[in-house]
């Protein structure tokens, strides 16, 4: 009778004991998952400069301004710069449910990288703001630009889906002589 009841608390013990390491690794993990001092904070702004006009071309600086408001470095990849344009005398249309029922600035006039497409990504550490440039141009009979950019967030494993996205938008008038 003693040695039933020595191994039933024998058992007893390996069992509550594998609940709480259990237990324990879940709470862990989910602390960690959830803790939102991990994830990103980032202030995405855009700043267009018309530079010049020449030759019938208006040179663009873009400049994507990044601020790391978090506490971990923000890694980034896949940043790009893309240009639409609605050129003088064209009409101006709404479009669908896809863009909102917006303003359809619906030719591409430029596209590019404001990093070098061979780098896995780029990084902005916490309490840090980083300019990123994109120079180039539109044709002068552009009367309206729409100035788009996005990143993702980098992650090297992907695990849990495709990096997430993030998006600044500036809408300009291009002077027209």
């Amino acid at each position: 009778m003693q040695m039933e009841f020595e191994q039933f608390f024998n058992y007893m013990g390996i069992a509550v004991t594998g609940i709480g390491s259990l237990s324990g690794a879940i709470w862990a993990f989910r602390k960690w998952w959830v803790r939102d001092e991990h994830f990103p904070r980032v202030a995405f702004d855009l700043k267009v400069n018309i530079i010049d006009e020449i030759d019938g071309q208006h040179i663009l600086e873009v400049v994507a301004v990044l601020e790391n408001k978090g506490v971990v470095p923000l890694k980034i990849c896949n940043f790009t710069c893309e240009i639409r344009g609605i050129k003088v005398g064209e009409e101006l249309k709404i479009g669908g449910e896809v863009i909102r029922n917006q303003l359809n600035f619906n030719t591409i006039l430029r596209s590019g990288w404001f990093i070098p497409t061979g780098w896995k990504y780029s990084f902005v550490y916490p309490s840090v703001k980083t300019d990123y440039n994109f120079v180039t141009t539109v044709a002068s009979d552009t009367k309206y630009a729409l100035v788009k950019s996005t990143f993702e967030y980098y992650r090297r494993l992907k695990i849990f889906g495709n990096n997430r996205s993030h998006h600044a938008t500036v809408v300009l008038k291009i002077p027209n002589n």
